[in-house]
C-alpha cells in the first residue's frame, strides 16, 4: 500500500468480514482477524482505520468496550514491532501509533456535540493512559506545535474528567502555548480576539474550564473571552461552522463542571 488511500480502501475491504466476526465473537475475535494477516502493512492498516468501522460507522452491539479492545490491541502490536524492527523502520510505526492513540483519546472523550454514548471513569482512565502516551511520541517525533497542542489538550481533557483538575489546568496551559506557538509560525493572532484561529481559541476555552474546576479565579474570564470570540467569528461565513463548533463543545463540557 502506497498511500492513506490504499490503507483507507483496503480497511473498507476488510471491514464486512472483520464486522461479522465482532458482531458473532466479540472484539477480541475482530483482533485475531487483524493479526491474521501476515505483512504488517496491512495490520497496520485495519488498526489504523478500525475506528472507522467502530466508532464511525454502525453494527449490532455498537458499544465504546469494543473499541477499547481492539485499539489497545493495536497500541500494544505497533509498540512491540516498533522495538523489533530495524531503526530505520521504527519511525513508520511510531508514526501510525501516534494517530492511534491521540484519535483513541479524543473518542473515548464526551465533549462532542451530539455524542451521547455514555462514558465512565474507566473510558477517561484508558484515553489519560492513551493521550500521556500520544504526547511521549509527538516530543519524540518532534512533531509541530499544531500537532503537540492536540496531544497536550487530549492528555489534559481526561484528567479533567477524572478530578486531577491542577494536573488538567497545566495540561492545558501547554496545550495552549503550542497553539499560540502554531499560530505566530503561521502568521496569525496569537490573542484571544476573534482574529485568532480556532486552536488558540478552543485552548484557551479549555484551559479556562480546566481552571474552573480548579477553583482558580482567572478560569470564568478566560472562558468567557473564548466564548466571545467564538461567538464573535459566527458573522463570518467562513468561521461559523467552526466557531459554532467550539461554543457547543466547551458549552457542553461546562454543563461537566460543578
Amino acid at each position: 500500500m502506497e498511500s492513506i488511500a490504499d490503507e483507507r480502501a483496503f480497511f473498507e475491504e476488510q471491514w464486512p468480514q472483520l464486522r461479522a466476526s465482532l458482531e458473532r465473537d466479540g472484539a477480541a475475535a475482530m483482533v485475531d482477524g487483524i493479526l491474521s494477516h501476515e505483512p504488517d502493512p496491512e495490520r497496520a492498516a485495519l488498526f489504523r482505520f478500525a475506528r472507522q468501522g467502530l466508532v464511525l460507522g454502525e453494527w449490532e452491539g455498537k458499544n465504546l468496550d469494543a473499541y477499547v479492545t481492539v485499539i489497545e490491541a493495536g497500541m500494544s502490536w505497533l509498540s512491540v514491532r516498533a522495538e523489533a524492527v530495524p531503526s530505520e523502520e521504527r519511525n513508520d510505526y511510531l508514526a501510525v501509533l501516534t494517530e492511534l492513540t491521540f484519535n483513541y483519546a479524543a473518542d473515548l472523550a464526551d465533549c462532542w456535540p451530539g455524542d451521547d454514548e455514555p462514558r465512565t471513569p474507566d473510558h477517561f482512565e484508558h484515553g489519560r493512559n492513551a493521550a500521556e502516551q500520544s504526547v511521549g511520541l509527538r516530543e519524540e517525533l518532534n512533531k509541530p506545535d499544531s500537532s503537540k497542542h492536540l496531544g497536550w489538550w487530549a492528555f489534559g481533557y481526561h484528567l479533567l474528567r477524572l478530578g486531577h483538575t491542577d494536573a488538567a489546568a497545566d495540561c492545558m496551559e501547554r496545550s495552549l502555548e503550542h497553539a499560540r506557538r502554531a499560530a505566530r509560525d503561521n502568521g496569525a493572532s496569537d490573542q484571544i480576539t476573534s482574529q485568532a484561529p480556532f486552536p488558540v481559541l478552543v485552548g484557551a476555552g479549555y484551559l479556562g474550564l480546566a481552571r474552573i474546576a480548579d477553583d482558580e479565579p482567572s478560569g470564568p474570564d478566560l472562558y468567557g473571552e473564548a466564548l466571545a470570540a467564538f461567538r464573535a467569528q459566527l458573522a463570518d461565513p467562513d468561521k461559523a461552522a467552526d466557531a459554532q463548533f467550539g461554543i457547543d463543545q466547551l458549552e457542553r463540557v461546562r454543563g461537566f463542571i460543578k
